[in-house]
């Protein structure tokens, strides 16, 4: 699976909703200025269903990716995780991203996110994101067709 991709392509419609620059939430890089969003995929394989055909091996999988929006102001960032929240469940963006070979799901844990450390000087808030994808594989595989058990 393409997780960079995946990644992009959500990020690009949240990006186009809030005007946020968008970065990678463990990166060691310079920060933005507020407001901006960071991204981590915080479950990368989830409820796989796997349908064999021949030698196709077809798979759906479930991604939570976590978006996190930074500012000083804790209304902002409270407007841009429900802005961003409410346009990734409009019909316009689930068409784009399903075009891109992403279903939205659902989106978990709208809340604030201060933490202990920055509270004073910064606000944060976000939710959880559930999407799925199918992923494709085609090479053989061995098939098991009798299992012995005993001696």
């Amino acid at each position: 699976m393409d997780y960079e991709s995946i990644v992009k392509s959500v990020n690009a419609e949240i990006r186009k909703e809030t005007n946020c620059i968008p970065r990678e939430q463990e990166a060691v890089t310079k920060q933005p200025k507020y407001p901006f969003f960071t991204y981590s995929i915080i479950s990368p394989y989830l409820n796989a269903k796997v349908f064999r055909d021949g030698n196709s091996h077809i798979e759906e999988v479930e991604i939570v990716i976590s978006i996190t929006f930074y500012s000083l102001k804790s209304f902002e960032v409270m407007s841009l995780a429900q802005r961003s929240a409410t346009m990734l469940k409009s019909t316009a963006t689930r068409q784009i991203l399903y075009d891109k070979g992403i279903t939205v799901v659902r989106i978990d844990d709208l809340n604030k996110r201060d933490n202990f450390i920055s509270i004073e000087t910064e606000r944060r808030a976000g939710f959880d994101l559930r999407i799925r994808i199918r992923h494709s594989e085609t090479k053989s595989f061995d098939h098991i067709e009798t299992i012995t058990i005993g001696g």
